[in-house]
């Protein structure tokens, strides 16, 4: 039996070059049983088509605040009380300020102030922008909110640059799930 059979996770997929791993990220959660309901920013829509992610978690995408909803609630609402774990890969420096300053410009962060579940944050941008004191604070804050922080890879980053900022590879995102999920 796979290991997430009857899970409902939330998949916020936001701006980064790394969000074409959001594609992998899905179909591995599906395998393992997963249901899959993916919230993308309007970013992400820049790097990774909603089709693609539809297809794989065979639902509709969420991307924006006012879209329907399919129960009397509010969008953002219905999925933040729907699932048993709220997974961002890739987080961008923004999505991580957002979230650590209580901000909800968009679907994604409203979704994160509203749910109880708990969230997996995968940080994926520039290895300076990953080490600025800014996000570095960010990031401190929200684990001490009790939030998973999967430290990203270090390696070559798109831009050019090497050191640590990569994507943490989307099996390892996979088994931190299970194992939370697990328990």
């Amino acid at each position: 039996m796979p290991f997430l059979e009857g899970k409902k996770i939330a998949l916020g997929v936001t701006g980064s070059i790394a969000a074409y791993k959001a594609a992998d990220i899905v179909s591995l959660l599906v395998k393992e049983g997963a249901e899959v309901q993916v919230l993308m920013t309007e970013e992400a829509e820049r790097f990774i088509t909603p089709l693609t992610l539809k297809t794989l978690s065979r639902r509709p995408i969420i991307s924006g605040l006012w879209e329907n909803s399919p129960s009397w609630k509010p969008g953002h609402i219905d999925i933040a009380s729907w699932a048993d774990l709220f997974l961002v890969a890739p987080a961008t420096a923004h999505i991580l300020a957002c979230f650590a300053h209580g901000l909800a410009p968009e679907t994604l962060s409203c979704v994160y102030l509203a749910t109880r579940a708990p969230v997996v944050i995968a940080p994926a941008m520039n290895v300076n922008m990953f080490t600025h004191p800014a996000t570095q604070t960010n990031i401190q804050t929200l684990w001490e909110r009790g939030n998973i922080i999967i430290e990203p890879a270090e390696g070559m980053l798109a831009c050019g640059d090497s050191g640590k900022g990569k994507l943490a590879p989307p099996a390892e995102i996979v088994d931190r799930v299970v194992d939370i999920l697990r328990i």
